[in-house]
């Protein structure tokens, strides 16, 4: 195989396996799927934040663009309204602790 006819790795319109497309739209929709389940945030960190976050971007990648920002769509909404409450709830102790 020479350069002409391989794809370079970090080019993004190349080729996109099927199989492979079709297990990151399962993966990226079951996790918007857990984050609209939750009433409450399951993050133990800011780390598990930041994983969840890097996951679901990663298996963008594989997915045709206008579908992954759809997706990404409906996650970052999600994320959006646990992370309020998680941050609240992060905000808390704090305030308490200071006193008033």
């Amino acid at each position: 195989m020479n350069a002409a006819s391989q794809p370079s790795l970090f080019d993004a319109g190349g080729f996109v396996d099927n199989q492979q497309a079709e297990s990151a739209r399962t993966r990226m929709r079951a996790m918007i799927e857990r984050l609209r389940a939750a009433s409450v945030p399951y993050w133990r960190d800011e780390a598990a934040v930041i994983l969840d976050d890097g996951a679901f971007q990663r298996a963008m990648r594989l997915v045709p663009p206008e579908e992954a920002q759809a997706l990404w769509a409906e996650f970052d909404a999600q994320m959006a309204r646990l992370y309020v409450r998680w941050a609240a709830a992060c905000a808390s102790p704090s305030e308490t602790a200071s006193g008033p």
